[in-house]
């Protein structure tokens, strides 16, 4: 009986444990595919590739083999057929007709292979942080939002890069090229071909559109996401080695965060930057933090080659002599919301503190937009949460804030900054 009670016990704790509230956890070490970007936009793909038992389950799945053979017999027939609009093309490769359907098998699956379905939850998408926001769901449930995300992410990226659509951002992140143009037609049909050559390596049900997907963001020169990547051990490898060695004690904000404004024409710096840059350099100066986080992408104009966070980097260190360990640099961030999350991001997976506040320094008109309450509500709608908490506006050019843990969540309506 006290055999029984144990096993009883053990399983409820079993439970318990593997099905909600474990989230991100600092020691873990990011897996990686080869393909950033990809691993940033469908960090689960690149898990069950890396996860034999899991790969395995869902390959011997016949729902899923008759997708996948489905979607890789239209990939083959499109290389010979007459269709060359992007509509006839790229429609079938699209999941959101399938994916209530395909969604219940899944669970199917998961449920008849708990064991390695919830070692790979567990050891990795919950630590990861890129699924924060489900942190407190189940493990069913959580995986179950997590391949709902990667469909609509494929859908999204196809729909913005394939068909033209004009989504989220379309001023900043929209096709390069006329999509139904005589030389973007003949570049979709050369993207087929290339793919049905490689069809074998498609060998899981998702990979065919994925790789649509992917192929389109190349076509369109979008791999924003893995640009100056891998960040630590590269622009701010400086930084972080200071970080171990800071004081946080002598410091009332742990650092100060200067949001870019791009330029109108293809310059480095915008003059709206590098007012941006003077008042982040004095409250440095003046000792209020031991690191600036420069934060930018390349954004304005559109396809710009420049980085805002990098060029804002140059110039504090040029014109103020800050030096290069006291800077870090977040390279992605495409507007004002993302430059609190991606900052609050690095705060948080490089170990500096999140108990202490932040400043976020900037001009008098950007302080004031982004201490209204319209802001958190475009950080409600956009986000679908707060990337910050206790913001508080200290003057014409400073707001306090402290970092939220649901930022490391990847978001899929972002697909060159998820």
């Amino acid at each position: 009986m006290k055999t029984k009670l144990f096993y009883i016990l053990s399983y409820i704790i079993l439970c318990v444990v593997t099905s909600a509230g474990q989230g991100y956890n600092e020691n873990y070490r990011l897996l990686s595919s080869g393909d950033i970007t990809a691993d940033k936009n469908f960090y689960l793909l690149t898990l069950i590739d890396k996860t034999p038992e899991v790969k395995t389950a869902l390959v011997n799945n016949h729902v899923l083999t008759h997708h996948l053979n489905n979607k890789l017999g239209i990939l083959k027939a499109h290389v010979t057929d007459t269709c060359s609009y992007p509509g006839s093309l790229l429609n079938d490769f699209f999941w959101e007709k399938d994916s209530s359907l395909l969604l219940k098998e899944l669970n199917s699956v998961y449920l008849k292979n708990k064991e390695p379905f919830d070692k790979m939850i567990n050891e990795h998408l919950r630590p990861s942080g890129y699924y924060q926001r489900f942190a407190d769901l189940s493990n069913e449930v959580l995986l179950t939002n997590a391949w709902h995300q990667c469909f609509y992410g494929m859908d999204y990226i196809i729909n913005q890069y394939g068909l033209g659509k004009k989504m989220r951002y379309p001023h900043i992140d929209s096709v390069s090229y006329v999509v139904n143009s005589r030389s973007y037609r003949v570049v979709l049909k050369d993207i087929m071909a290339s793919l049905d050559e490689i069809s074998a390596d498609l060998d899981v049900f998702y990979k065919p559109s994925m790789a649509i997907a992917m192929q389109l963001m190349q076509a369109n020169d979008r791999n924003e996401p893995a640009r100056l990547e891998p960040l630590e051990h590269g622009i701010n490898r400086p930084a972080i080695e200071q970080i171990r060695k800071t004081d946080w004690k002598k410091y009332k904000y742990a650092t100060i965060v200067l949001p870019g404004a791009g330029p109108s024409i293809e310059i480095p710096l915008s003059h709206e930057g590098k007012i941006h840059c003077d008042v982040a350099a004095r409250r440095y100066l003046a000792g209020d933090a031991p690191f600036i986080i420069t934060s930018g992408g390349y954004c304005y104009p559109f396809q710009s080659p420049y980085n805002e966070a990098v060029e804002m980097k140059k110039y504090l260190m040029e014109k103020y002599n800050i030096p290069a360990s006291a800077i870090i640099v977040e390279p992605h961030a495409r507007h004002t919301t993302t430059n609190i999350r991606n900052a609050v991001r690095l705060i948080i997976r490089y170990g500096i503190p999140t108990d202490m506040p932040s400043l976020f320094a900037t001009s008098m008109s950007q302080t004031k937009y982004a201490a209204a309450d319209s802001f958190d509500a475009r950080n409600l709608r956009e986000l679908g949460y707060l990337p910050y908490r206790n913001k508080k506006q200290l003057s014409n050019h400073t707001i306090a804030f402290y970092p939220v843990i649901d930022c490391l969540h990847m978001d899929p309506y972002d697909p060159l900054d998820p």
